[in-house]
């Protein structure tokens, strides 16, 4: 196997242990939040993935330097690790009134926002292919809710709550994401989630329960566990994983995520009939989240169609 072939292979592994890891967090948060609640987990896992990057940039002798950089920088920063704060929150809560499936799918709203910010903030083009993956994904949610299309008309039910909640987390990290791409011109990827880590541990700190830690069962305790690790390892692939293979593609297969989390709950209802934290998802809702998936994969994928389309007229030319 040549080296490029390795390293399109090692990409697409370690996008794919990503999406893994994403689509499985939300099972593991659902049952987690029965002994403690969001704030916490979330403090915890901002804590741990701190700590750790801090060890590792201390050592590397790449810490970021704050006053290094301007005004607008720090404010951007500032944003930016809002918004990623308020999205870990957020969607974490949102499990107290929905289940993973359900969250999983909405989260795929950040596709959607992303193209919109990217048109809006970035006067980016809104082309054919992602006007498809667009219409694909809102024909998803429509075909992934349409049992429980009419239970969201009214605040008084839970899931529309946790609906309206997953939304306003998949705004949040649109922030996120659109001012990272600012924030890459003054610190690496690892420096910038440091940063966020270290301020989003400090505002939650008013919050938190710790002691909690201490209540929980041994079940709980590896969960809490794994998604402190989910934290670092995840990001830690797709950081890895965008250095091996185009980031649309890395992107493409992230959008897999949703998958996982069907599959996973599918996989615990088959061994636990009697498992309360799953949607029991129709086919028709089945198939909703397929296009979700296409619809999410197809605007990944829109730069690379983008420059084929624009290098195959040159290839025919030179041929001529």
């Amino acid at each position: 196997m040549s080296a490029s072939n390795q390293h399109r292979f090692l990409g697409f592994f370690l996008s794919l242990t990503t999406a893994a890891l994403w689509g499985m967090l939300p099972v593991a948060l659902k049952e987690l939040l029965a002994g403690m609640d969001a704030w916490t987990v979330v403090w915890y896992r901002f804590l741990v993935a701190a700590l750790v990057l801090f060890f590792w940039l201390y050592f590397r002798k790449e810490l970021p330097n704050l006053m290094s950089v301007s005004n607008r920088t720090r404010w951007f920063l500032l944003f930016a690790a809002s918004g990623l704060c308020i999205n870990y929150f957020t969607f974490a809560d949102s499990l107290n009134y929905v289940n993973g499936e359900t969250s999983e799918a909405l989260i795929q709203l950040t596709t959607l926002f992303l193209i919109l910010g990217g048109v809006i903030v970035y006067k980016e083009p809104f082309v054919a292919v992602q006007k498809i993956g667009t219409l694909l994904i809102v024909i998803g949610l429509l075909l992934f809710f349409h049992d429980r299309l009419v239970e969201f008309t009214s605040f008084e039910n839970t899931q529309t709550v946790g609906v309206f909640i997953l939304v306003n987390s998949a705004f949040a990290w649109t922030i996120y994401a659109l001012l990272q791409k600012q924030l890459l011109g003054s610190f690496s990827s690892p420096q910038i989630l440091l940063l966020i880590y270290v301020f989003s541990a400090l505002v939650l700190a008013p919050f938190i329960a710790p002691s909690l830690l201490f209540s929980l069962s041994e079940f709980e305790l590896l969960l809490l566990l794994f998604c402190c690790v989910n934290t670092l390892v995840a990001y830690g692939c797709f950081a890895e994983a965008l250095k091996l293979w185009d980031a649309s593609k890395v992107s493409a297969v992230l959008a897999l995520a949703p998958l996982f989390t069907i599959g996973t709950l599918k996989i615990v209802v088959y061994f636990n009939p009697d498992y309360a934290f799953s949607d029991r998802l129709t086919w028709l809702s089945l198939v909703g989240a397929l296009l979700l998936v296409v619809g999410s994969v197809l605007t990944a994928l829109m730069p690379v169609l983008t420059e084929k389309k624009a290098v195959a007229p040159n290839s025919r030319v030179t041929a001529n």
